[in-house]
């Protein structure tokens, strides 16, 4: 029966008949009713990767007196080809069609569906054919009611959204790295980020967007391209920035193997053009490829090369999901294991950490800059007359050198500060548009997360130093930006900060105050309110960070929060702190951490 609001997972309450070779029309499944078989599985995972289809027996009842409306979806958008017959007497009523080679256009919904009209009193049959040619068959049919089916195709559209978002923001700020520094890491990186963008779905829907395609043939041919050549080109950038990032000219061996990759993907390009590889060759390669790489890093790592920790960490995000994505298209692992958004979420851990990794070169490039300052002294006091002249020439062009870092620094912090506004717009936007208040609350935390870091950016692109910020001033802007997101009622804050704090300082700090600050206003307090106080204050050569609340308390026996939880990660791995929380009427949260300043010296008595 369909009278209900919930969702319903088609497959236990059907009968299935896995057609290999796609030989069966709907005329000739009459007759093979009892090949048909019932399951408990709720996902269709075959992995033959050749022509298949499923033929999918249901009946759907509508006890009512009035007609119902449902909706039955499809996870995987490269199904080619979905048919549904609607039966009477054995005999075809209507038929409707969808799957990946007939999208024409983009039609408002990223999930493949198809509408069915149930009349009043009625039990109707029905046979559901869902088939590939070259793909693996997997797909999950499940039957909606069509506000919900809305509800969650405009939660993964805005999810898809953000991701394109962030890689793209990611994109502009490479290229402008390699404008302004000529570095061909930069270009190799956006070259990757550009690669990764046309590998996901979500460049799927873009061209239908913009190209619509009439063309079965095209759209065939598409997809073609995008299995040997899309996949293909981001193993070619990848290839092309580990050389660089992990400098294997040092490793000629290593080296040469990466040039040979480079040199033969062109040549596969043109062999392919006559169409001499197939699909398992290409994933194998695919597959093989990634663990190369992988194995490159950890030797890198054996070699005490300062970035292959960065490498190997990224990488391993990036080969999970490369792994979770061929998995998931040959049906190696059931659906109801693999998280929906697996691949986005890891692509994007991977390339954030690609990014602070490659903006540590530049603070690589200014510790290489400092050390040769002091080389170039003591080499005056021992040789003062002959280099002098030397010292004097070199320390002018350095001083160029930093002004041109400072320049840049300045701009980038400005484009950094832009591209947070810009996410935080999108997040705007998609909260007007979803009336889900518990997504609307989780767009919130992270628009006031996005906010925080962008507020040190922009206080350092106002100013001329760009190592400290002032510590009052920034969690004043931070504590504003939270008042603004609430109706406070009785609620008063106390500041007591007489501090400045490094810029990597006070992100962390930033976002730490925020959650403290956030969760307090939304569980501290009863209708009386209440005050909150927060102190920043250089305590035995170090930082002491107080956050308190003088309400009910937090409960000892309550689950941690993925906002305790990071709060947690922050304070005790970022900044290698000691964090301490004791509950006494109210809440009173610590934090003490070693300064910059006194972490150098406490490395250096150490070596």
């Amino acid at each position: 029966m369909v009278n209900t609001p919930n969702n319903i997972d088609l497959l236990p309450h059907s009968k299935i008949y896995h057609d290999i070779g796609n030989k069966e029309t709907i005329n000739s499944i009459f007759k093979k009713n009892d090949k048909f078989i019932t399951t408990n599985k709720k996902v269709i995972d075959y992995c033959i990767l050749a022509p298949e289809s499923v033929w999918i027996k249901f009946k759907l009842h509508n006890p009512t007196s009035s007609h119902i409306k449902k909706i039955i979806s499809f996870e995987n958008i490269f199904l080619e080809e979905i048919e549904l017959y609607k039966i009477e007497n054995q005999k075809i009523v209507s038929k409707k069609t969808t799957g990946f080679y007939h999208l024409k256009s983009f039609e408002g919904t990223v999930k493949l569906n198809v509408p069915v009209i149930l009349n009043p009193n009625t039990t109707q049959d029905y046979y559901l054919h869902v088939k590939n040619e070259k793909l693996s068959l997997w797909f999950k049919p499940i039957i909606h009611d069509p506000k919900e089916f809305k509800k969650e195709d405009t939660a993964k559209q805005v999810i898809w959204a953000l991701f394109f978002g962030g890689i793209l923001s990611l994109v502009l700020y490479n290229i402008f790295l390699f404008i302004f520094t000529r570095d061909k890491i930069y270009l190799y990186y956006f070259l990757y980020l550009i690669a990764t963008l046309m590998q996901s779905e979500f460049s799927s829907y873009i061209r239908f967007y913009f190209l619509p395609m009439d063309d079965i043939e095209f759209v065939k041919k598409s997809l073609y391209f995008n299995l040997f050549y899309i996949n293909v080109f981001v193993t070619f950038t990848m290839t092309l920035f580990i050389r660089y990032f992990l400098n294997t000219k040092l490793y000629p061996k290593i080296d040469l193997s990466l040039k040979l990759i480079i040199f033969i993907i062109p040549i596969y390009y043109i062999l392919q053009t006559f169409n001499i590889f197939t699909i398992p060759q290409v994933i194998l390669f695919q597959f093989l490829t990634p663990y190369y790489y992988f194995g490159i890093g950890i030797y890198a790592l054996y070699k005490k090369n300062p970035q292959a920790k960065f490498f190997l960490l990224g990488w391993s995000f990036a080969l999970l999901a490369w792994l979770s994505l061929f998995f998931k298209f040959l049906g190696l692992i059931p659906e109801k294991y693999v998280f929906t958004y697996t691949f986005e979420t890891l692509i994007m851990a991977e390339v954030i950490l690609f990014a602070i990794s490659l903006a540590y070169r530049i603070k690589i490039l200014e510790k290489k800059k400092n050390d040769l300052t002091k080389s170039l002294l003591i080499q005056q006091q021992n040789e003062s007359n002959r280099l002098e002249k030397i010292v004097t020439i070199r320390t002018q062009e350095l001083n160029n050198e930093l002004k041109q870092n400072e320049l840049l620094l300045k701009e980038l912090h400005h484009r950094v500060k832009n591209n947070m506004q810009f996410i935080t717009s999108l997040y705007a936007l998609k909260l007007n548009d979803n009336g889900d208040k518990y997504i609307q609350e989780k767009l919130h935390d992270v628009e006031r997360k996005i906010h925080a870091m962008s507020i040190v950016h922009q206080m350092l692109y106002n100013q001329k130093n760009l190592v400290t910020i002032d510590a009052k001033e920034y969690f004043e802007k931070v504590l504003q930006n939270i008042k603004d997101s609430f109706e406070l009622e009785n609620i008063t804050f106390e500041l007591d900060i007489n501090s400045f704090l490094d810029t990597e300082e006070a992100i962390y700090c930033g976002l730490i105050v925020n959650e403290l600050v956030t969760n307090a206003i939304k569980h501290a307090f009863d209708s009386k309110g209440g005050i909150i106080k927060i102190s920043l204050n250089s305590v035995d050569n170090g930082t002491l960070l107080e956050v308190s609340d003088n309400g009910r308390g937090k409960s000892a026996n309550t689950k941690a929060s993925f906002g305790e939880m990071m709060v947690e990660s922050l304070a005790t791995d970022q900044l290698e702190g000691k964090l301490q929380i004791v509950v006494d009427k109210g809440t009173h949260i610590s934090l003490w951490f070693k300064n910059k300043n006194q972490k150098s010296n406490d490395e250096s008595n150490d070596s």
